[in-house]
């Protein structure tokens, strides 16, 4: 055999060593961040694949890394729950905040079974593939862990990646492992690519098929229903969410409220500051404190009401109609070097957005809503209270911009029928759904 022949297997191979020597420090790791976040902590066995196979065994296995992708997951599901009533579900995660998630749509009576997905160990794989015996596996994104898609393979189990995209540092990274990601992703059934760009990348990478059918972002799913926290519960006047920021974003935040507070347009200003991972909380609770604001936690809020400057969001599930309550909004992840966060949940609660400069997890979405006037994109936090001054004094350009973006949304939606059209030839018949027919055969396969 060539050596060009044997680097695919070496690089299997050194990447196989190091998962095995890291196994320890993630377990470690995991423990760890459950001081601050109980959820790494339960379920452990899982991460090893330890535990009973889930009753009864999936049809469809979905994997989705954590909160953005479950959500995406999520428009998935709910079409497929519609089309496929019978259709036996498992929803995997890696996250405690992506397992909160598929919980809770689980709650809402999705039919399906939560799991977190193992390490990427081939031992543990194979195991956890083995014991479940999954139809099809579908990937949300860009979850390309090797033993994954190679123990997968191995088992004739078939593989698709759908709402792919590639950021910048996923393209250098892939493209530095081509040697290990080429082969693996010319084993996937197909991929359902975002953008033009994206389904580009993959084929230079080595992938086979691969179609553009748009972004599942754009296929809203129903604004939830209003939470426990009503308007009448809050100071008169106005208030602006900062959703999902990042540390280091919060002072930046907290900066900005000073100065709109201090510009004396005679309505009392809140606001409600969301941090990107609620275990959080009580550092933003202090650091806010610390700036001499009045705080209150979301989830210490009574039936009469605050009064309190800032209201710290230190609860699962609520962001997405919380939106809906403030007169404008700013997506945070885009203050600082974190690539920016989903600007499309406050558009379909009606509220008009504001993202920073940094917005390369979401580049294309970004520029067709900035092109449209149907967001504001800043370079600073100057920048961010002008922006906040505008919308908040004049609530006409506000439901204007809100307007703006659903004509994009609308014009990027059917994504989500374009991907079930596809998946359709790998999902049982309706005849077969729920009998033993289907299972037989596919244990047999």
């Amino acid at each position: 055999m060539g050596d060009r022949q044997w680097r695919p297997t070496l690089a299997r191979l050194g990447y196989n060593l190091i998962i095995h020597l890291l196994i320890p420090a993630a377990i470690l790791h995991f423990l760890w961040r459950s001081r601050r976040e109980a959820g790494y902590r339960r379920h452990l066995g899982e991460r090893l694949a330890l535990g009973a196979p889930p009753p009864p065994l999936p049809d469809l296995w979905i994997h989705a890394v954590s909160l953005g992708e479950m959500r995406v997951a999520g428009t998935l599901l709910r079409a497929l729950a519609a089309s496929r009533p019978t259709l036996r579900l498992l929803l995997t995660t890696v996250t405690p905040a992506g397992r909160t998630e598929a919980e809770r749509m689980r709650a809402q009576g999705l039919p399906l079974e939560v799991r977190y997905l193992p390490l990427d160990s081939p031992v543990l794989m194979r195991r956890f593939i083995t014991r479940v015996r999954p139809r099809v596996l579908v990937l949300i994104e860009t979850e390309l862990w090797p033993n994954l898609l190679r123990q997968g393979h191995l088992a004739g189990l078939p593989v698709v990646l759908v709402n792919a995209r590639l950021s910048p540092a996923l393209r250098a990274t892939y493209r530095r492992f081509r040697l290990l990601y080429g082969p693996l992703l010319g084993t996937i059934e197909w991929i359902a690519a975002q953008g033009p760009g994206d389904a580009r990348e993959f084929r230079d990478l080595g992938a086979g098929r691969v179609e553009v059918t748009g972004n599942l972002k754009f296929d809203l799913p129903p604004v939830p229903p209003a939470p426990a926290l009503e308007r009448a519960q809050l100071a008169s006047g106005q208030l602006w969410l900062a959703g999902s920021t990042h540390p280091g974003e919060e002072a930046l935040v907290l900066d900005v409220h000073h100065r709109l507070q201090a510009t004396g347009r005679g309505a009392r200003i809140q606001l409600l500051l969301a941090p990107r991972h609620p275990a959080r909380s009580s550092e933003v609770i202090a650091l806010a404190r610390a700036e001499g604001f009045s705080v209150i936690a979301r989830s210490a809020i009574g039936t009469a009401g605050t009064s309190a400057d800032v209201i710290v969001l230190d609860t699962l599930g609520e962001l997405a109609a919380l939106y809906a309550l403030a007169d404008a909004a700013f997506v945070g992840g885009s203050l600082v070097a974190q690539g920016g966060q989903n600007p499309l949940e406050p558009i379909a609660a009606g509220c008009p957005v504001v993202i920073g400069p940094d917005t390369r997890n979401f580049a294309d979405m970004i520029e067709q809503l900035r092109d449209a006037g149907a967001l504001l994109q800043v370079a600073d936090a100057d920048d961010l209270l002008q922006a906040l001054e505008r919308l908040l004094g004049d609530p006409g350009a506000g439901r204007a911009q809100v307007a703006r973006a659903r004509e994009v949304v609308a014009a990027n939606s059917g994504a989500t029928a374009h991907t079930l059209q596809l998946l359709e030839p790998l999902l049982p018949g309706p005849q077969d759904a729920t009998g033993h027919t289907t299972r037989a055969l596919h244990d047999a396969r």
